[in-house]
């Protein structure tokens, strides 16, 4: 069944709905699910908002929304905090069940790297833990590539955890680059291009 949706910028108002997705992933007794991430403790709806609130302040973070309800999210951030590797960014995402096998995490995707593109971004970076096949899956059908592997280095519900790099370069790397641009400085019709249309998950596999 066709079902629409759209993509939009999250606010920090969205913090209660977007922890209602991400908490079972930090607490839930299905270690599939929990051990997806490396927190041990829900952070606050507060501590949600500023992360939304500082994340947005440099890089893109997009929710998916249908008939008011939010399906899930996708975020960009520095992959390590040194000037020389500006022009590479970390990726996470997540999803609600009920957003889950419809090809959104595609559709987001594709919306996040074009903001990336436009900011001057040429490669982004998964980290996911090795055993949760789906995301790796997921990541590859997006056109990533597993790069390394981390042994042994989260220690979760009494076992250690593996976690794979993952790499998808997004644009071609210019000999001189550019400076990356913040997301708020990037022209507003710009971004509101990436989201004009109303997507479908008939149409996620063609993007």
């Amino acid at each position: 069944m066709s079902m629409k949706y759209t993509l939009r910028l999250a606010k920090p108002d969205d913090a209660e709905k977007l922890l209602e997705i991400y908490a079972p992933f930090v607490i839930s007794n299905d270690r599939a699910l929990s051990d997806v991430s490396f927190e041990y403790e829900v952070p606050s709806i507060e501590e949600f908002a500023e992360r939304i609130k500082n994340i947005s302040t440099d890089y893109p973070y997009i929710v998916c929304e249908y008939d008011g309800r939010l399906l899930g999210y996708v975020y960009a951030h520095p992959y390590i905090q040194r000037a020389a590797y500006q022009w590479g960014a970390e990726v996470t995402i997540y999803l609600a069940p009920e957003g889950q096998g419809r090809g959104l995490g595609k559709v987001m995707y594709a919306a996040l790297e074009a903001l990336l593109r436009l900011q001057g971004v040429v490669v982004t970076y998964a980290c996911i833990t090795a055993s949760n096949e789906h995301s790796v899956k997921m990541h590859e059908a997006c056109g990533y590539k597993i790069i390394g592997t981390f042994n042994n280095t989260g220690f979760k519900h009494g076992h250690w955890l593996d976690m794979v790099w993952m790499e998808k370069v997004i644009a071609e790397h210019p000999k001189q680059p550019e400076l990356i641009k913040k997301i708020g400085e990037l022209p507003p019709e710009a971004v509101a291009a990436v989201f004009c249309l109303l997507y479908t998950s008939d149409a996620a596999d063609e993007l």
